[in-house]
């Protein structure tokens, strides 16, 4: 009779036990599961405000966080051939997405939206700006992207077109030329450039004419740079360890959500 006793209170002890470890490995998995995940972007500078508001958004549907660098497609690019740890690429242009897919280092890419080169205007310039040409008056100071950065590229691609278009005699182009004070490499200093007078105008995108600058800026609509194509890709980066977080992530910018948040900054998703 004795054993029975002493065998009751030890099983009853084995089976306490048993159910704190279990429940100390439900709650662990419950805290692993509750961990964010990160994902690192790199985008586009002109995609700031636009990808900032979606990540928000994103964020508190998605157990994921998201990390942004914003700059200049050309640099982006560069670093992730060098192999900067990035899963997602979102490039200005074409170009810099099709020279990584070549080197296989983008496992799937789409053009999610497109955009619209304009000429930003400072307030407190006393120059009449209206079309391409007047940009060859005299005392027009011009801030545009390095030609390596997709709009400095589509600004001198536009400039080609329109002489060869007839709406832009060569003379007039290279006075444009001699106009251009500053070469920048992503469009956001650009802008900052404008605003601070360091230029009558700058060549920008249509989104990157936003609420916070709108009080200094004036935005210019010119025919030939209408007529660019400028189309923005968004790929998963082939080195990803988190590329099923980075696919929810692509699939919600592809969404209607993501493109009315898009067309909300100044782009064009055609939604």
């Amino acid at each position: 009779m004795k054993c029975k006793k002493i065998v009751i209170p030890i099983l009853a002890v084995l089976v306490a036990l048993s159910a704190v470890g279990c429940a100390a490995k439900g709650k662990e998995s419950k805290a692993a599961a509750l961990e964010k995940k990160e994902i690192t972007v790199f985008a586009a500078a002109s995609l700031t405000e636009s990808f900032t508001e979606m990540a928000k958004n994103f964020e508190k549907q998605k157990n994921i966080k998201i990390k942004f660098n914003f700059a200049g497609s050309q640099d982006l690019a560069s670093s992730i051939k060098a192999g900067a740890g990035a899963d997602i690429f979102a490039s200005a242009n074409k170009k810099y997405m099709d020279d990584l897919t070549k080197e296989n280092l983008i496992s799937k890419s789409n053009t999610f939206t497109k955009n619209t080169l304009v000429v930003c205007k400072s307030k407190k310039s006393s120059k009449d700006i209206k079309d391409l040409k007047d940009l060859d008056k005299d005392g027009v100071k011009i801030i545009v992207g390095d030609k390596s950065v997709p709009c400095g590229s589509y600004f001198y691609t536009a400039l080609d077109s329109a002489v060869k278009g007839g709406m832009l005699k060569a003379e007039e182009k290279d006075k444009i030329l001699k106009n251009v004070k500053s070469q920048e490499l992503n469009v956001k200093d650009i802008v900052a450039k404008v605003q601070l007078g360091d230029g009558d105008v700058g060549i920008v995108y249509k989104s990157d004419i936003t609420e916070a600058n709108k009080k200094d800026l004036d935005m210019i609509k010119i025919d030939e740079f209408s007529k660019l194509n400028v189309e923005y890709p968004i790929g998963i980066i082939k080195s990803s360890k988190n590329s099923s977080e980075a696919e929810t992530f692509v699939d919600y910018v592809n969404s209607q959500e993501g493109k009315t948040i898009l067309d909300k900054y100044g782009f064009d998703t055609g939604k």
